[in-house]
């Protein structure tokens, strides 16, 4: 990461100059070339597959103390990721937000990530390759949008994530952090699913084990009048003992008025040092109703090569039995292979 110390002056009308604030300028990045191979078990052309992927990130951050000792500071991301030549590796602003620090804690105002994304936990951190289940990586089992299966871990599902919110967190009392976020959905009629996140964490040591308990649970109110709302939860529990770590995480999304799925996932991860890591992570995800099911079993291995140079590879089986959903059930496998640079 490069620093600059930037001083910016104005001219006023009479051609005096003002120097303005002196700010602290972080400059850093990283990119990610991942090669990505999908075996399904449906006989359907183009269900398996392999492809290449990749995504960039900049990201820049500005921070001023003030003379009454607040904190101060911006952060933009700019973003471009695909498997295309073009369009889906379109350049864009993935995350920008204000932040203000002080005594009474921390004021974000922005689009970042909120109290949930901040303060809770899944099992799949800790695999090798990021965004190992989700984001740029195709889905395991659905093959269209009749399943009732609304997550893949169990995170934060309808986190306020990288959309204008207001996320406030509380200044640390011994180890326990609790915030929330709010965003509002919109100006019109059909606009009318505000958001509401609280989570918390709580870190503590005990004989030689340092661990966290992480809760979060997130509300959306019904898009237009007479909509349900929907609802989110999740735990967790992070443990760390030398070079051994595990997470046990559950959750449940409501997807409709009667359904609910319900995530369970667990996973070890094992420094063997020299920069070499493995991971292990079991996944269990149900419906409640229509006995829509997806069990999967993540092996991962991270290696860094040089300093900011790191080499993953991640493995899934999967096994889907799609219930009474309308999909096609499936039994497969995914592989990714990923080097990224960060500077």
């Amino acid at each position: 990461m490069r620093k600059l110390l930037l001083s910016t002056t104005a001219i006023i009308a009479a051609g005096a100059i003002s120097s303005a604030a002196v700010a602290d300028v972080s400059i850093s990045g990283n990119y990610k070339f991942s090669y990505q191979d999908y075996d399904s078990g449906i006989t359907t052309a183009g269900a398996s597959g392999d492809r290449f992927y990749n995504e960039q990130n900049v990201v820049m951050k500005f921070s001023n103390k003030t003379d009454s000792g607040l904190d101060i500071s911006m952060i933009t991301v700019i973003n471009s990721e695909g498997s295309a030549a073009s369009g889906d590796g379109t350049f864009q602003n993935d995350d920008h937000a204000l932040t203000i620090k002080g005594g009474f804690g921390t004021l974000q105002l922005g689009s970042d990530d909120g109290a949930g994304d901040q303060l809770t936990r899944t099992a799949h951190d800790i695999l090798g390759t990021p965004d190992a289940l989700h984001g740029d990586v195709t889905a395991f089992h659905r093959t269209s949008t009749d399943g009732n299966l609304a997550d893949d871990n169990a995170d934060m599902f309808r986190d306020i994530d990288d959309e204008a919110n207001i996320t406030y967190i509380l200044p640390k009392m011994g180890g326990l952090t609790v915030g929330a976020s709010f965003r509002d959905a919109g100006t019109s009629a059909a606009l009318n699913a505000d958001e509401t996140t609280i989570a918390a964490k709580y870190e503590f040591e005990s004989n030689g084990v340092n661990g966290s308990l992480h809760y979060g649970q997130h509300s959306q109110d019904g898009a237009t009048a007479g909509d349900i709302g929907l609802d989110a939860s999740t735990m967790a529990i992070d443990l760390t003992m030398g070079n051994i770590r595990a997470v046990f995480a559950t959750s449940q999304v409501d997807v409709d008025a009667a359904t609910e799925t319900e995530i369970t996932d667990f996973g070890i991860h094992y420094n063997l040092g020299d920069g070499m890591t493995i991971a292990a992570v079991q996944t269990e995800v149900k419906e409640n109703t229509g006995g829509e099911t997806l069990d999967v079993t993540s092996v991962g291995a991270s290696y860094v090569v040089a300093s900011g140079l790191t080499a993953s590879l991640t493995y899934h089986d999967y096994d889907y039995d799609n219930g009474t959903s309308g999909e096609t059930d499936d039994d497969g496998s995914s592989t990714i292979f990923s080097i990224v640079a960060k500077f």
